[in-house]
């Protein structure tokens, strides 16, 4: 009997069942199930560049900054592969649960990551951070495939994945806005494209 979530993302992060897209401070989100099989798509507007969105999303132990975060150490294992060794609590109705997993990211700076968990506390998680331009920063579209290994019943797992990952990609999203006046390192010459170019 192992532990239950985690998306980071999840967390991280139905049969043949889809909720619609759901719209918080302009958060996309879809989450469907096909059996125990998670699939998550979202997508949010950030006011950060391209160069300083990968360097968020890369910026690996600054997920301590995240809510339900408890660890997250990465280490370099070639120029566009890191390994993340990463610990969450997450509360599910009356269920309190402490997840740990070790990710495999590839970069592909400045475009996209792509993630696998190695080892952890799911069967399966996996998917992929892209990154585009817009006229007042970034589009960041996360895709992602988590399948849980829990005594937990799916359908409290649904009610979490339906309302929980809001808020986590939302944290997600408020965070980068707080980068907003830094400057990247190697981003130093990129700038916002303004609203009427």
């Amino acid at each position: 009997m192992t532990k239950l979530i985690f998306i980071a993302l999840l967390l991280l992060m139905v049969s043949s069942m889809a909720w619609p897209e759901t719209s918080s401070s302009d958060v996309q989100v879809i989450v469907s199930r096909e059996g125990s099989l998670y699939t998550f798509t979202a997508s949010f507007d950030i006011p950060l560049t391209k160069c300083a969105a990968y360097q968020y999303l890369t910026d690996y132990e600054a997920a301590k900054n995240l809510p339900g975060v408890v660890e997250s150490v990465a280490w370099r294992e070639s120029a566009n592969k890191v390994r993340v060794d990463r610990t969450a609590d997450e509360r599910v109705l009356f269920f309190h649960v402490r997840l740990h997993s070790v990710m495999e990211y590839t970069e592909k700076p400045f475009d996209s990551i792509e993630f696998t968990q190695l080892t952890g506390d799911s069967k399966l998680f996996r998917g992929s951070w892209s990154i585009e331009p817009g006229q007042q920063g970034s589009t960041l579209r996360f895709q992602g495939w988590w399948e849980p290994d829990t005594f937990i019943p799916l359908f409290i797992i649904d009610h979490f994945a339906k309302n929980g990952l809001i808020d986590r990609f939302g944290a997600i999203a408020r965070l980068a806005g707080e980068r907003k006046d830094r400057v990247a390192a190697g981003c130093e010459g990129e700038i916002i494209a303004s609203a009427g170019e």
